[in-house]
């Protein structure tokens, strides 16, 4: 037992009994132990004496020290703690202190208040560290296996991967003469591109087809956007009620250049309300361009027809300007003028792409007459031009009637008259072996003789009917060249002059020519047409000179020339076709040689024969059924067109091209 010590009272300094001290209530023990020292001092007694009281005397404590902690600072707690006391301890009367004895916990497993240590994270948080450790991981091992498993592609392998989707052209709608396609990255850029086509000059009574690529979205520009740069109001819904695959156009009469849209429609009786709507708004607002109104001669629209189509137009000017409507069938005709207006019905009128596309070809027959079976290959296939060859050939009166025949026959069929060509170069390749011109082109001296052969040529193959002549011959070729005996043999300057001269008498009578064979069957000791050619470019000036007296038209050679292209022939090759337009012009329209000669034949399928040409760039094919039989290649073609094994832009614009040629020469 240990010695009995005196405690002191708080108040009075003075000793007070132990039994008197303990025998007080816990509550008055508290109020009258205003020291730490005492408190201290009850709590060794107690322990050591009173174990019923220790669960009690802790929660005062503890509840004494959480109502410190707050009043001192509510929102943080303290590192701080007041040092437990200890199981045993010597009865000692320590006087109280002046202040609080505090430590700070450093005890390896303390359990403080708030631990210097971060806090332990959530069994939750846990999981989403570890899925986020294992996430990352797969990701690394991802990218070392592509990196060292996965054989990386090459630069060359890349390059198609990361090349923008070609954009999608519609084909034209109607008829025109060219494509005119302009690049552009912001649609604020349209306006310098009507203002260069302002300024351009292009055939009178023709259409100009406009394309807009935004590099930028990769794709056409929409008429919407065409209209918001334009500041045009027109409702939302009309756009709606327009298919995508329009056709802008610039036409060009004589007061000016007009603009043309032509765009097939979805739902034509609501298109025809809207219109309507719409008609109604520029009648009472006035018509605004760019944010400027236009004066109008007349405020309101009128009705009027063309063709037995009726469309409504508002007067501009008296220049033929103004604002022209029409629904169609199912198209939606918009113009700025009346000629415009019209010629846009005459081209919805006419024939549909499928019935044109015989335009492109010229073909040879059996027979000296007009046939039944030469009837149905008309109505079959619609042809835009006839070989004639020695088998067709008998006499002038049988020819003039045959050729007479034949243009009756396609203007019945087609609406369009024949190319009626021939090889009549003079010499050994006279088809028309009747006709008292027939001098070699070897034996033609100087220009005057080479333009008064020209005059006769000419003047004796319009009699007959003829309007295309297959001919001069301008290969630069050596004595031991197969083709050398048909061609003028001198040098090729004095070529080129002999056959401007040439060329310039028969188009004083009316005589169409197609110079031939660009650019030459040169070094070829054998006949090309039996077995496929391969060599080095020839010389081509003689060629630029012919074409000084504007030549319609240019024979393309079926040779493979390793400086252009080493894998096909000419006829076949692109690159052939765009060295042609480069070095002849791009005005000329190209002509085939022969597509039904062995050396194609042998080398290539009929498929191949029949599309490549035009996908090249080509105008025009000449089958002439002397190996093959004409039906069996027509057929390969126009399946091939139907299966869209034919570029429908490539097929439109060179039966545009034709067409347009034939209304301007030959009607």
């Amino acid at each position: 037992m240990p010695e009995e010590k005196e405690n002191y009272d708080s108040k009075s300094n003075s000793p007070v009994k132990r039994e008197d001290f303990l025998s007080r209530t816990v509550s008055q023990r508290e109020k009258e132990s205003n020291s730490e020292e005492q408190l201290e001092f009850l709590k060794r007694e107690e322990i050591g004496t009173m174990g019923k009281d220790i669960s009690r005397l802790k929660e005062i404590e503890a509840q004494k020290e959480r109502e410190r902690i707050a009043a001192l600072n509510p929102e943080r707690e303290v590192e701080e703690k007041i040092i437990p006391p200890p199981e045993k301890v010597e009865e000692k009367i320590t006087p109280p202190p002046e202040k609080k004895e505090v430590v700070k916990i450093e005890k390896e497993k303390p359990i403080p208040l708030i631990p210097k240590s971060p806090k332990r994270l959530s069994l939750f948080k846990k999981i989403i560290v570890r899925l986020a450790v294992i996430f990352l991981l797969f990701l690394v091992l991802s990218f070392l296996y592509w990196y060292f498993g996965v054989k990386r592609p090459s630069e060359e392998e890349i390059i198609p991967l990361v090349k923008k989707i070609e954009i999608t052209i519609p084909p034209s709608l109607i008829s025109v003469e060219t494509t005119n396609t302009f690049e552009i990255s912001k649609l604020e850029e349209i306006p310098d591109v009507f203002n260069r086509l302002m300024t351009e000059k292009f055939p009178e009574g023709s259409f100009i087809r406009v394309l807009i690529k935004n590099i930028e979205k990769n794709q056409l520009v929409s008429l919407k956007e065409i209209s918001n740069v334009f500041q045009i109001e027109v409702p939302e819904e009309i756009f709606q009620r327009l298919e995508p695959d329009f056709t802008f156009s610039i036409f060009t009469q004589e007061q000016g250049k007009r603009i043309a849209l032509i765009a097939r429609v979805k739902e034509k009786e609501r298109l025809a309300e809207l219109l309507e709507i719409w008609e109604e708004k520029l009648t009472e607002e006035g018509v605004f361009l760019s944010g400027d109104k236009i004066q109008t001669l007349v405020p309101y629209f009128e009705t009027t027809s063309w063709q037995d189509v009726t469309f409504r137009y508002l007067t501009i000017s008296k220049q033929d300007f103004g604002i022209c409507y029409t629904l169609f069938n199912n198209y939606f005709v918009l113009t700025t003028s009346f000629e415009s207006m019209r010629k846009a019905i005459e081209e919805l009128k006419a024939p549909k792409l499928e019935e044109k596309i015989g335009q492109l070809l010229i073909i040879g027959f059996k027979g000296k007459t007009v046939t039944p079976q030469l009837e149905e290959i008309f109505k079959k296939y619609k042809p835009g031009g006839i070989l004639l060859l020695s088998q067709n050939i008998e006499s002038k009166e049988q020819l003039k009637k045959l050729i007479s025949d034949l243009q009756n026959l396609s203007l019945r069929e087609t609406g369009l008259p024949l190319l009626i060509s021939v090889d009549q170069e003079g010499g050994m390749i006279s088809r028309i072996g009747f006709l008292e011109e027939k001098t070699p082109q070897s034996e033609i001296k100087n220009p005057e003789e080479a333009y008064q052969i020209g005059l006769k040529r000419g003047e004796e193959l319009k009699e007959l009917g003829v309007n295309l002549n297959l001919a001069p011959v301008l290969d630069a070729m050596g004595e031991k060249d197969f083709y050398f005996n048909r061609t003028f043999q001198k040098p090729v300057e004095v070529s080129g002059e002999l056959a401007k001269l040439l060329i310039l008498g028969q188009k004083a009578k009316g005589i169409l020519t197609a110079i031939k064979h660009f650019p030459g069957y040169v070094g070829i000791p054998f006949n090309p047409e039996d077995k496929l050619a391969e060599i080095s470019l020839p010389e081509t000036s003689q060629f630029k000179k012919a074409m000084e007296a504007n030549p319609e038209f240019v024979m393309i050679s079926n040779v493979i020339y390793k400086d252009i292209d080493p894998s096909l022939p000419l006829a076949f090759s692109p690159q052939g076709v765009q060295f042609l337009k480069n070095n002849l012009g791009s005005k000329v329209i190209i002509i085939s040689d022969d597509l039904s000669q062995n050396s194609l034949l042998r080398n290539f399928s009929l498929k191949e024969i029949v599309t490549k040409p035009i996908q090249a760039g080509i105008d025009v094919l000449i089958f002439s059924g002397y190996r093959l039989p004409i039906e069996q290649g027509l057929d390969e073609f126009f399946a091939a067109f139907k299966n869209g094994e034919i570029s429908e832009v490539k097929i439109n614009e060179a039966v545009s091209r034709i067409i347009q040629f034939k209304k301007g020469f030959l009607e």
